[in-house]
């Protein structure tokens, strides 16, 4: 039984992998995916038969004759409207759902609001409600949905397909979140850390594009730092890799009297750098003023650290210096440790306040200069608020377009 087992395998491999180079480079003719893959020309047309039959690819014409003449080769492409995918991002008092096709351009969004004491089935009746509304606007039947990926913050058991703690979705513990979308949709469902999916998105199509070792670290109500070596996203253990916010504060930051502003005495970093904590330093010192900004109570975090007058500038900065030195402080431990050839920041504070990054940057330059080591590049995402979503949806074409993926194969694909 081995061989066939074995034979059985090496014919999914060849179609996934004929299947991503029409996807990667198409239109492209048969012959050139031969030359391409080194697979026997015949055995190439059978798969590309076998892809077309079930609708995943299209013939688009003729390409041009070679040097030599002769017959002018066909060209076929990925059919991107023979399958859809669900990409879903979960985070306090928001859900967004995107529809994208089989080539990962976005057909439709939407996205649902809730209160923070929203319990989950509640939640997850309206997510399912906002799917099907875009699949029927769409006109897209069931049928032709592949696969679901979900996003979604803290700790994940991926063998059960449930979030085993999220200090942002209180009482979500120990649910059968994958179980629950699977047996609404019957089709593969997927579930991701929302950093890790962030970090696949901006890998694959963002400010990590062609960079195969790099950290995504994300500030916002917490912190956290999607990794990737080799191109692979690495969960660790127990799924905990990356949950830096759980960093105790170094006594050495305290000592030196660095957080004059930023320390209230919190013992993890992804405390002290939370945008809650932030906005809060900064209502302190802009109220403490002789002249304190209009309507302050009034304003956003971003207005405050963008659109205040000069004469506010200097506490903001003073404050913002702090932050960069604790962003920085986490860099330099990335740095040492895993050697990324990239960092990336994202989340809200620091894709929309420019002068953060070259703060941090300043910072790192000035504790990497003794070291023998060179420092990584820095740089800001470039998917912005979408960087979760997108990785959702990179994810969830996988049980397309990858030959293996948490168990599961093109058998999906039924050829």
């Amino acid at each position: 039984m081995e061989p066939r087992v074995n034979a059985q395998f090496m014919k999914e491999l060849n179609e996934i992998r004929i299947l991503n180079l029409i996807r990667s480079t198409g239109p492209i003719s048969r012959i050139e995916i031969a030359n391409r893959t080194k697979i026997s020309k015949v055995a190439v047309s059978e798969i590309v038969s076998r892809l077309d039959r079930a609708g995943f690819i299209l013939e688009i014409g003729k390409g041009c004759s070679t040097d030599r003449g002769g017959k002018k080769p066909t060209l076929i492409k990925i059919n991107p409207q023979n399958g859809y995918v669900i990409g879903v991002e979960i985070r306090r008092q928001i859900a967004r759902v995107a529809l994208a096709n089989l080539e990962a351009e976005i057909i439709a969004s939407g996205s649902v609001t809730f209160p923070p004491s929203t319990g989950r089935e509640q939640t997850t009746r309206l997510i399912f409600w906002e799917i099907d509304q875009l699949l029927a606007q769409n006109r897209i039947s069931p049928g032709k949905l592949v696969s679901i990926c979900l996003g979604v913050p803290g700790f994940i058991d991926y063998r059960k397909g449930e979030i085993m703690f999220a200090d942002t979705l209180q009482g979500w513990g120990q649910s059968p979140l994958v179980s629950l979308f699977q047996k609404r949709y019957n089709v593969p469902v997927l579930i991701e850390n929302d950093v890790n999916a962030s970090a696949l998105g901006e890998h694959l199509l963002g400010a990590g594009q062609g960079i195969n070792d790099l950290v995504c670290l994300w500030i916002g109500e917490g912190v956290g730092a999607g990794i990737i070596v080799g191109g692979n996203l690495i969960r660790g253990r127990n799924g905990s890799a990356g949950e830096i916010g759980y960093l105790e504060i170094g006594h050495s930051l305290r000592e030196r009297g660095a957080l004059q502003e930023l320390d209230r005495g919190q013992r993890y970093i992804g405390d002290i750098l939370s945008e809650q904590n932030l906005f809060a330093a900064l209502r302190r010192k802009l109220s403490a003023l002789p002249v304190p900004p209009e309507n302050l109570e009034s304003l956003s975090l971003i207005q405050i650290l963008t659109d205040l007058p000069k004469t506010c500038q200097p506490a903001v900065d003073e404050i913002l210096t702090e932050y960069a030195l604790l962003i920085a402080t986490l860099c330099l431990e990335l740095i040492k440790t895993l050697n990324p050839d990239l960092l990336i920041l994202t989340g809200k504070v620091p894709e929309q306040v420019p002068q953060l990054l070259s703060k941090v940057r300043t910072v790192v330059q000035k504790h990497m200069s003794g070291i023998p080591v060179e420092a990584t590049p820095i740089a800001i995402g470039k998917l912005k608020g979408e960087g979760c979503l997108k990785g959702t949806l990179a994810m969830a074409l996988q049980v397309v377009f990858e030959p293996l993926f948490n168990g599961r194969n093109v058998r999906h694909l039924r050829i």
